[in-house]
């Protein structure tokens, strides 16, 4: 969620990148122009690229289409047209592409990215391309990296801003799962998680919203609750079963969310059935053990497949 700003001295406005780490803020001087108006449109366009982009690396499954679309981008910058075209994202076969983050780069990428970047001189698109394509590899590293379950090594990687509610724009703060995950990870499990903690609250909401899709293909009902934190799953039933079973895949143990509940815990997979209904512990999972979970709740769980996160190789235009 690099964002970008505008810094204007007598003559020429400065476009600078700005990222949090792991004590402070990180700047770096993109490029420079001679219109202040054009420094701002550049800005703007870069930040909601990169702001979409970091918010779908870690909640939507369509990330490897945006960074597909981002590493065009960048041949087209370095590349000897003119012109810069619109890029499309190729959303076919996601299931995330009417998420905010997924839209609002579409829409960039398509309109206010390729008029900001065309006016550009040969040199300034060649910096521009170096700084998305930078961005987008810290991406692929963060997910990698966070993903194992450590921290940055370094104290200016921009992975320390993975999985947060981005900056400029406030991806991820608000709405339903994916698209305001972010923000449900805050209230979950609090604000003060490092990087790989949350990663590891990423894996529960993303297998909570996995298994409500899935569930719901399946033909059942199927809800997220925020707190406590859980996935609530109406598994459809057959005329000799005519009470059907209720699942709960819960974060936390207990009837509300806690701070203290570890994010690398178990989730906890509980059974209700019957008149008087029957409570059954199921057990607790990995989120990431897709084998675990069909083994438990029954092989419909592979009906959507589970968002690892965006752990690609590096973006086409970075090599």
């Amino acid at each position: 969620m690099t964002s970008y700003s505008v810094l204007r001295s007598a003559q020429r406005a400065i476009v600078i990148a700005t990222w949090p780490g792991a004590w402070s803020d990180h700047s770096a001087n993109i490029t420079s122009l001679a219109d202040s108006e054009q420094a701002d449109y550049l800005a703007s366009a870069l930040t909601r690229i990169s702001e979409d982009a970091w918010d779908a690396a870690a909640f939507l499954d369509a990330s490897p289409a945006l960074e597909l679309a981002i590493g065009a981008l960048i041949e087209q910058l370095r590349g000897p047209a003119d012109k810069i075209e619109p890029v499309t994202i190729p959303g076919d076969g996601y299931r995330h592409t009417g998420q905010w983050s997924f839209t609002d780069a579409a829409e960039v990428l398509a309109s206010d990215a390729p008029a900001a970047l065309s006016t550009l001189t040969r040199p300034q698109r060649l910096t521009v391309a170096d700084e998305l394509a930078a961005d987008a590899a810290e991406r692929a590293s963060a997910a990698q990296v966070l993903g194992s379950g450590n921290d940055p090594a370094s104290g200016k990687s921009r992975a320390w801003q993975m999985c947060e509610v981005t900056r400029s724009l406030r991806n991820g703060q608000v709405g339903p799962l994916p698209e305001g995950a972010a923000g449900w990870l805050v209230r979950s499990w609090g604000p003060d998680l490092g990087p790989a903690e949350r990663w590891a609250a990423r894996d529960r909401l993303a297998r909570i919203e996995q298994l409500v899709a899935a569930c719901k293909a399946h033909g059942g009902r199927a809800g997220t609750q925020d707190d406590p934190l859980l996935a609530h799953l109406v598994l459809p039933h057959s005329e000799e079963d005519e009470d059907g079973e209720v699942i709960y895949v819960s974060a936390h143990h207990g009837l509300r969310n806690s701070w203290g509940t570890s994010p690398a815990a178990a989730m906890i997979v509980t059974s209700y059935r019957g008149k008087p209904t029957v409570q059954t512990d199921l057990g607790e999972l990995d989120p990431r053990d897709d084998d675990g979970f069909a083994r438990v709740l029954g092989p419909w769980t592979r009906q959507v497949p589970f968002w690892a996160g965006s752990q690609a190789g590096p973006v086409p235009g970075t090599l």
